[in-house]
């Protein structure tokens, strides 16, 4: 493939992959998820980590403490879904275009990537002070259901590339 080529798929992979950001801790049955409520899709990392974190046995200090670093986590990635998102309709703009710009992608690509830079550390600064919360006990059981869910996760593979 060629730079071009790269570039553009680059920017659209990366701009998809973090169009919004929710939270959630309580999986209470019949209930709509909090980021459904709002319109917004969550990254899969945290998406994943918050589904496990419902399976702990948290208790009521743990629990507020999480919702706290999930709302000041949605708080400070909010500015920067927005200029994703704005990156994402002007690259739109940019391909239906009547001549290619390829300066102006390219830029775009760059500062997407600075944006997925910035998304990771804030994401992974508020995963972290979550994960600060638990006990070592909890911590080892997070750590299981994480293997189970990468277990899991190859089995549905071998099943699908059996059925091929």
């Amino acid at each position: 493939m060629n730079k071009l080529t790269i570039t553009v798929l680059s920017t659209l992979i990366l701009m998809a992959s973090g169009t919004a950001l929710g939270q959630g801790i309580d999986g209470e049955p019949g209930r709509k998820d909090q980021r459904q409520q709002a319109g917004m899709q969550a990254m899969p990392v945290v998406e994943q980590f918050m589904r496990a974190l419902r399976r702990l046995d948290l208790d009521d200090d743990q629990r507020e403490g999480v919702r706290t670093i999930m709302k000041d986590l949605k708080e400070d990635i909010r500015p920067v879904m927005a200029e994703a998102k704005a990156g994402q309709q002007k690259l739109k703009e940019l391909i239906k275009a009547a001549s290619y710009d390829k300066k102006a992608v390219a830029a775009l690509a760059e500062k997407e990537g600075k944006l997925a830079t910035e998304r990771m550390m804030i994401t992974s600064k508020a995963l972290s002070e979550v994960f600060g919360l638990l006990t070592e006990e909890q911590r080892s059981e997070l750590d299981a259901l994480a293997e189970e869910r990468i277990q899991r996760r190859g089995e549905r593979r071998k099943q699908r590339s059996e059925e091929s």
